[in-house]
């Protein structure tokens, strides 16, 4: 059997011309680069227009909740107003108050 003597190659070893090359003749990566910044532009626009028709549905939805809240409480307010007044008729209103009264 023969002895090996030299190291196992690895990934390392093999040579390549990545690192040579000047960038000065590389136009196209910078067509590149702006392609990606447009179409990346392009993404954040269309996000800002989603994101502001989403607050203004937010806003509509808001103001249909304070009038649904209003025509509730108006409701509220008049069947409070008829249950109080029920119990009292009209002449105590003219009555004068004759003082303090206090149960004991």
């Amino acid at each position: 059997m023969a002895i090996i003597t030299s190291p196992p190659r690895t990934v390392s070893d093999i040579k390549t011309h990545s690192g040579r090359v000047s960038r000065d003749h590389e136009v196209y990566r910078d067509y590149f680069q702006v392609g990606a910044l447009e179409l990346e532009r392009w993404r954040r626009t269309r996000e800002r227009e989603v994101a502001i028709s989403r607050v203004a549905m937010i806003d509509k939805r808001i103001a249909e909740i304070d009038k649904e809240k209003e025509l509730l409480l108006a409701s509220a307010t008049a069947a409070c107003e008829m249950v109080y007044n029920k119990g009292k008729s009209e002449s105590t209103e003219n009555k004068k108050s004759s003082g303090l009264r206090i149960k004991y």
